[in-house]
């Protein structure tokens, strides 16, 4: 009896020890500089510094410290701010609150608007999709986007930029709106219209996409100015690639599906991360010419593709988990998405082949907006696709000439007839 009293004693004075030895390290680590540079020259030195009490190390999500030391990302470590949710989300999904639910089939049913599901907890297994329909079936960035010029650089990580494509893209939810009418057809979750206008060779293509609220396969349509003819195309396609560049038709703006069409989908848990919601990333020169038009990115610094160091700062995160069906080319999504309620914004994520290497990263960063509206939302100030397997890359950056919720937006602008028009 004595022996097992000296032996716990023991052990309780040599865990005291390690807990006195753990906190003394958490004290005595060095918090970093508001504005330190992380990237592959200081890594190794910022590592077990800390950034708001959490060690830089542990801050790193995904392939972000891969990026980092093989691919000349940048990152300025700032203190965080607080979370701007879009006016008037929050009361609206409070009003709204429990009326979502899924079917048997995982399909959202009993949907008005607002956050469909709040309430996310780990341990309910369908705690995945429900934070990918929060992601996608509500106007949290707005009910009607229309972005031009959305200028994309086609980029090869070796030689440098490749082309650049001119592109309009417009988007109207047709349900789950943040305004009134909130719902204006339940079958329909929203219009899509991504229209080529630079360079001449290819200008004149406008695509069309409805996508409808039941998960079945959206309807896409084409017009081609050549030959002044709208063509249906295969449903099929919603996960190609975009004409000549890195990012599937599912990547656009970070996600772009029906969540049923995946295997699967896994709320990982949260944790911090560093993540861009207050970007100082320049909009687009529209006035330069040349390489000039683009100076939120590096394009005369291999590899090319790399952003201008913009504010990386602690914040929430869910790590999400996404596995397509085995046709597609893609065979997991590690997502890190805003856990603030009402701003599930697609901050970093990294997709995986079917060897289960790693592909392709994309990272999209934020900044408060004012809407035409009047409301305050979040834009998207840079969005960019690596292929780290091809050195190849997509980024585009934004103007301040986008438009959040445009008055005057309306479905009748979204049919098949009404795209020869978008290319006026």
């Amino acid at each position: 009896m004595y022996k097992q009293g000296k032996d716990l004693s023991r052990l309780l004075a040599a865990g005291i020890m390690a807990g006195g030895l753990i906190a003394a390290a958490a004290v005595s680590a060095e918090e970093v500089a508001e504005g330190t540079l992380l990237d592959a020259k200081t890594i190794d030195g910022l590592l077990d510094k800390t950034l708001e009490g959490q060690t830089v190390k542990s801050l790193l999500v995904g392939e972000q410290e891969k990026m980092i030391r093989q691919y000349g990302w940048t990152m300025k470590l700032t203190h965080a701010k607080p979370i701007n949710v879009t006016s008037g989300v929050l009361e609206i999904t409070a009003k709204h609150k429990g009326e979502a639910s899924l079917d048997a089939g995982k399909h959202m049913v009993n949907y008005t608007t607002g956050v469909p599901f709040p309430d996310l907890a780990q341990a309910d297994p369908d705690a995945g999709i429900k934070l990918t329909y929060n992601i996608l079936r509500f106007g949290w960035l707005g009910d009607a986007l229309n972005l031009q010029p959305l200028t994309f650089l086609i980029i090869d990580g070796k030689k440098g930029l490749e082309k650049e494509q001119g592109w309009v893209y417009r988007r109207f939810l047709m349900s789950g709106r943040l305004g009134e009418p909130h719902v204006l057809d339940n079958t329909i979750a929203k219009y899509e219209a991504l229209v080529n206008v630079y360079p001449n060779d290819t200008r004149g293509l406008g695509l069309l996409t409805v996508n409808y609220t039941d998960g079945r396969l959206p309807d896409v349509y084409a017009y081609i100015k050549s030959l002044r003819r709208v063509r249906r195309l295969s449903s099929g396609a919603w996960a190609d690639p975009v004409q000549g560049t890195d990012l599937l038709f599912d990547d656009t703006f970070g996600l772009n599906l029906d969540p049923t069409w995946y295997d699967s989908w896994k709320l990982l848990g949260t944790r911090k991360a560093l993540v861009v919601d207050h970007s100082i990333l320049p909009p687009m020169d529209e006035k330069a010419s040349g390489k000039a038009k683009y100076p939120f990115m590096r394009l005369d610094e291999p590899p090319y593709w790399n952003f201008l160091p913009d504010n990386y700062e602690t914040q929430t995160v869910y790590e999400l988990e996404g596995t397509p069906k085995s046709n597609h080319l893609v065979s997991r999504r590690h997502m890190f998405v805003g856990a603030t309620l009402g701003a599930p914004k697609l901050y970093w994520q990294d997709h995986y082949d079917h060897k289960r290497e790693h592909w392709l990263t994309e990272f999209v960063a934020y900044k408060d907006w004012k809407w035409d509206d009047g409301r305050t939302g979040p834009t998207v100030t840079g969005v960019v696709g690596v292929d780290v397997q091809r050195l190849h890359a997509t980024g585009f950056g934004y103007s301040s000439t986008y438009h959040f919720n445009e008055p005057g937006a309306k479905a009748g602008d979204y049919t098949p007839e009404a795209l020869p028009r978008m290319l006026e």
